[in-house]
């Protein structure tokens, strides 16, 4: 059942009270249910985007090199940030886990191990198939074992959660989702049990919902945001002020400063995106081995080859060139790729200097045949055919490929969010954002590069070549270091309340009825997007929850 928020919401008692209806809240709400739990899902926004819930959001941002605005990392409406995202879908490696000397601060109390049974039902959460993400590469022998092209990325074929579980949200006879609703804190006991939820209309009407178990899943720093809220009413809250909460603020270090030449053909047939009959379609990528990661001292990383930046016409391709006329207007490259996704194609955010039109136009005439017969079947294969083509890969004569870069963002104490003096309409202080990334994250992307283009030429599948200066890389990967979509770590899993703030359960410490799941409560933060783990985590919290309902 979905309904509007109203102040009667507070009358009656609930079993549990989900707050944020993103795809972590969606997955924890439905798995709840399923297992015959009565759940409350509150969200902040609505059906569609409004004004008034957006503003809600806004923050200030003191690193805006490194940290876009709210508005294109955020979404508070039903479905939150799966409306933004991609749909890529990677596990976790279980070195993640591991206390490891090139990243301070790593470890989980958890390991890989732990989380693999709730593998298979994230995956058909997130909607990427089969859990098969290990694929053996046979068309060549590569006898060196420092890098691998055997781990596979999925890509959801309904990326927008809203859309993809809009009937069982309106149907699930255990689950009742109130739109408009926005919790604002959390009353506590002497014991330091959650007693209500305080919660707020958008037109600043207020209620207070009792449950008997609470789990906060509004996205990273949104949750934080409540939560540093709290801890400034009570200072003794979740570590203190001199504690985790707020702090090893992480996104990844995302980007792209070489080129890789093949020189033969053993790999053509694997670069691109295939469907392997599973469910959907799936990318081979190319990553460091553990051994390698720690003799030489870098943190871990992910490769995958892509076309040249489509907003640089040099590339005199009709077929990009278009593509990028079309992304480069914002409300209809809008309609195609999410503005993260459509930024970055587009050069907003990696060209030093403005992209000029007149070059591609020059491209797109010269090329307009080829351009003509291209795009009828890549848009019916994106678009229109199930599963859905996640993407656009050209393989080319030369076998020259740009190499992008998905790195880990190591846990730095001093990158963080804070409140701000600033509140919003109903009250809640805002954040101020603090993200950074250090010289040690910008040294272990340029190590892991020479790693990988000293691999290529001892397997004889082809040589590295840096797009930029040598003397120019770490300046240039740190203008590229760009994230604050994934937030994670400013709720950090830990052992021990003064490590952390949730415990290996994703319990609050000193809160016993009070959860926290997303990637805020990540320990560190790996090569790999965090949305599949995120959602792995709300189906494990979910039999947890579910077994001490009683």
């Amino acid at each position: 059942m979905i309904e509007a928020f109203s102040t009667a919401l507070g009358e009656t008692p609930h079993e549990v009270c989900v707050v944020g209806a993103g795809p972590v809240g969606i997955t924890l709400a439905l798995e709840l249910a399923r297992r015959g739990r009565r759940v409350l899902l509150l969200e902040s926004g609505l059906a569609k985007l409004d004004p008034r819930a957006e503003a809600l959001g806004e923050a200030e941002i003191l690193t805006p090199r490194h940290q876009p605005p709210m508005s294109v990392t955020n979404q508070r409406s039903l479905g939150g940030a799966s409306n933004l995202w991609g749909g890529r879908c990677v596990p976790l490696d279980p070195v993640d886990f591991l206390p490891r000397d090139a990243v301070p601060g790593s470890g989980w109390p958890i390991t890989a191990q732990d989380l693999e049974p709730y593998l298979t039902a994230a995956c058909t959460y997130a909607g990427c198939g089969e859990a098969h993400f290990f694929e053996p590469f046979t068309r060549t022998a590569i006898c060196n074992p420092d890098f691998s092209f055997e781990h596979l990325e999925r890509w959801s074929t309904q990326p927008r959660f809203k859309d993809a579980y809009d009937a069982r949200l309106r149907t699930e006879p255990n689950l009742r989702l109130v739109l408009g609703a926005t919790v604002t804190g959390l009353e506590f006991e002497d014991d330091g049990r959650v007693r209500a939820a305080i919660v707020r209309g958008l037109e600043g009407s207020r209620t207070e919902i009792a449950a008997r178990q609470f789990a906060l899943t509004a996205g990273g720093l949104e949750t934080t945001r409540l939560l540093l809220a709290e801890q400034a009413r009570s200072p003794h809250r979740f570590g203190g002020p001199d504690g985790a909460l707020g702090r090893y603020y992480m996104g990844h270090t995302i980007g792209g400063i070489a080129d890789m030449a093949l020189s033969g053909p053993e790999l053509d047939g694997e670069l691109d995106y295939f469907n392997d009959g599973r469910g959907a379609f799936a990318r081979r990528r190319f990553t460091p081995s553990h051994d390698l990661q720690e003799r030489e001292g870098f943190s871990n990383i992910a490769f995958w080859p892509e076309f040249p930046p489509i907003w640089n016409a040099s590339h005199g391709d009709a077929v990009m060139s278009l593509g990028y006329l079309v992304l480069s207007v914002p409300w209809l490259g809008r309609l195609l790729l999410t503005e993260a996704i459509r930024r970055s194609h587009t050069g907003l955010d990696l060209s030093p200097e403005p992209v000029r039109a007149a070059p591609h136009i020059a491209n797109l005439i010269k090329g307009l045949p080829a351009a003509a017969r291209f795009f009828p079947g890549f848009l019916y294969r994106r678009y229109v055919a199930k599963p859905r083509l996640p993407g656009f890969f050209q393989t080319n004569q030369a076998r020259r490929y740009a190499i992008r870069y998905h790195a880990e963002h190591a846990p730095h104490r001093d990158s963080r969010v804070s409140l701000s003096d600033q509140v919003d309409a109903l009250g809640l202080p805002r954040l101020k954002i603090d993200l950074r990334f250090h010289d040690s994250d910008i040294r272990a992307v340029i190590k892991a590069h020479a790693c990988f283009g000293d691999w290529l030429a001892r397997t004889g599948l082809g040589r590295m070549e840096w797009t930029f200066p040598e003397a120019e890389l770490e300046a240039e990967v740190m203008r590229q270091s760009q994230d604050g979509h994934h937030q994670i770590g400013t709720i950090r899993m830990a052992a021990s309340a003064d490590q952390g703030v949730v415990d290996a359960d994703c319990r609050v410490f000193g809160a016993s009825n009070l959860f926290v799941a997303g990637s805020a409560v990540f320990p560190s933060s790996s090569q790999a997007n965090p949305t599949l783990t995120a959602i792995l985590l709300a189906v494990r919290l979910a039999e947890r929850l579910a077994g001490e309902g009683g």
